[in-house]
């Protein structure tokens, strides 16, 4: 449940459109369940080659796998946001990949029930997910058991070894 929380809260109430237009890249109830405390306009498909023919199509882009961000720059419109799973907080070659055609590309983290660590790439066209946070938005979210506008704020903060290693890599 964290997870999709996570993956879900902090890529739409970082977007300050109201009615969105989303893709999810790998079909999951929880995403769908977690969405539904927004007004979005879903599309699903199983595969970043599923965004081949969209052309600035989506306000966020929610993918469980992987995305290119030659295909992310593409589909999201001049504001879009993406997130993504990475494998950690250093995962700098996926954030280097990623961050190639966006302008702000940031891991973000959490614990999940079993105490097990996860990390999120945040990619965005134009959104800081701290700066631009939409607290008319966030402050709002009530069903959720984790995610909240502090938990999105500090999931964006990391130890200083950390940051001198990733600082190369992401765009902030």
């Amino acid at each position: 449940m964290i997870y999709y929380e996570m993956l879900v809260q902090v890529a739409l109430n970082s977007h300050d459109k109201v009615n969105l237009d989303v893709c999810v890249i790998g079909n999951n109830d929880e995403i769908k369940k977690e969405m539904s405390f927004h007004k979005v306009n879903v599309t699903e498909i199983d595969d970043e080659s599923g965004l081949a023919e969209s052309e600035n199509e989506f306000d966020v882009i929610i993918s469980t796998k992987y995305v290119s961000s030659v295909y992310l720059n593409k589909a999201l419109r001049e504001k879009g946001v993406a997130v993504q799973p990475a494998k950690s907080l250093t995962d700098t070659e996926l954030f280097e990949k990623v961050g190639k055609l966006m302008y702000i590309n940031q891991p973000y983290w959490f614990f999940d029930e079993d105490e097990k660590i996860h990390t999120i790439l945040f990619s965005s066209k134009k959104y800081h997910p701290q700066a631009d946070i939409v607290r008319n938005k966030s402050d709002f979210i009530e069903h959720c058991d984790y995610y909240n506008t502090d938990m999105h704020i500090s999931a964006f903060n990391y130890p200083t070894k950390i940051f001198k290693t990733i600082l190369p890599s992401i765009k902030i």
